[in-house]
């Protein structure tokens, strides 16, 4: 919001930007996530025979965590504009389905499981939030 003063000397308020404000730095959020896919991207291609498994999982563990406490923080904010909060949960379903990834890929590990779980719905879900962050202002 912008305040203008007339020659009159009556204020007026022009909005400038009539974008939703979200109350968290999503594109923040959304970035370290990217970061998070490509660890998790180059992990699932190295042979399971050449990770070492407990390093790998320190790795995704750290992930977690970053994960966890995101989702504490936008959980407890509440948004007037109905589409901020639409956004917001959004983002806390994507973090808690890159848990749920997460959790699937230790188990695969330490079970000395071969294939991976499908990253194709988080993906997916990667592309909706990362699609609409520039639509919100922070």
């Amino acid at each position: 919001m912008l305040t203008l003063t007339a020659c009159g000397g009556t204020d007026t308020v022009e909005t400038i930007d009539n974008r939703p404000v979200v109350h968290f730095d999503a594109a923040s959020i959304i970035s370290t996530a990217r970061d998070h896919q490509i660890k998790m991207l180059t992990l699932s291609s190295i042979p399971t025979d050449v990770v070492a498994i407990s390093g790998a999982v320190r790795e995704l563990q750290g992930v977690q965590v970053d994960n966890e406490t995101y989702v504490a923080e936008l959980e407890g904010l509440r948004h007037e504009n109905s589409s901020a909060d639409e956004f917001k949960d959004l983002v806390v379903e994507y973090l808690e389905a890159e848990n749920a990834y997460i959790n699937q890929t230790i188990e695969a590990l330490y079970g000395g499981d071969t294939s991976r779980p499908s990253r194709f719905s988080m993906e997916s879900l990667y592309s909706r939030v990362n699609a609409k962050v520039s639509e919100f202002r922070y």
